[in-house]
């Protein structure tokens, strides 16, 4: 800043001043020592572009990604325990729209004022758990819709079965191609 102020007040003469190549070269040198002395100051950057050259901070990228697939394991071990399975399958048909032969009964009723009490179901207009009485045939989506929430936690479920699904098929063609190797005994 002072330089500058030189410059624009006559105080430093035209013979005296830092051609514009040398302070490029003071500019990116700053930045180079900027970087060794403190990293930390560029780990929010991706990509640093200056006239073709390319500095990606890949490494970075790399531990969030491993990051969230620990988190996305995390909520695979966790979904059976927060989601039993009789209330993620009236997620599942509220989003399929597999609602009709719905009976009443105490456990239903139970299961899904806990679905409405995380706000991953919501009642219509008009309607409310306790009118699903016992022995009662009803369609659930008269009563209920899935939430924006719901809706996301539907789409995750299905991915996750997806994977377990896969991964089972993957372990049963294991299973399969060493039963091949095995030699019976004969007799």
């Amino acid at each position: 800043m002072a330089y500058t102020a030189g410059i624009v007040s006559g105080l430093i003469s035209e013979h005296r001043r830092i051609d514009l190549v040398s302070l490029a070269a003071i500019s990116v040198a700053a930045v180079i020592v900027t970087l060794l002395l403190r990293p930390e100051v560029f780990e929010r950057l991706k990509i640093l572009e200056m006239s073709g050259f390319k500095l990606e901070m890949l490494e970075k990228v790399r531990e969030k990604q491993v990051k969230q697939e620990s988190e996305l394991e995390d909520i695979r071990l966790i979904l059976p325990v927060l989601l039993p399975d009789k209330e993620r399958k009236h997620m599942l048909n509220l989003a399929a729209a597999k609602t009709r032969n719905y009976k009443g009964n105490h456990d239903v009723r139970t299961e899904l004022r806990r679905l409405r009490s995380i706000k991953l179901i919501e009642m219509k207009k008009d309607r409310e758990v306790n009118q699903m009485r016992d022995d009662l045939g009803f369609d659930l989506a008269d009563y209920a819709t899935l939430t924006p929430l719901g809706d996301r936690w539907v789409k995750r479920i299905k991915e996750l079965y997806d994977t377990e699904v896969s991964d089972h098929r993957s372990q049963n063609a294991e299973i399969a191609m060493e039963s091949l190797s095995i030699e019976r005994p004969k007799g």
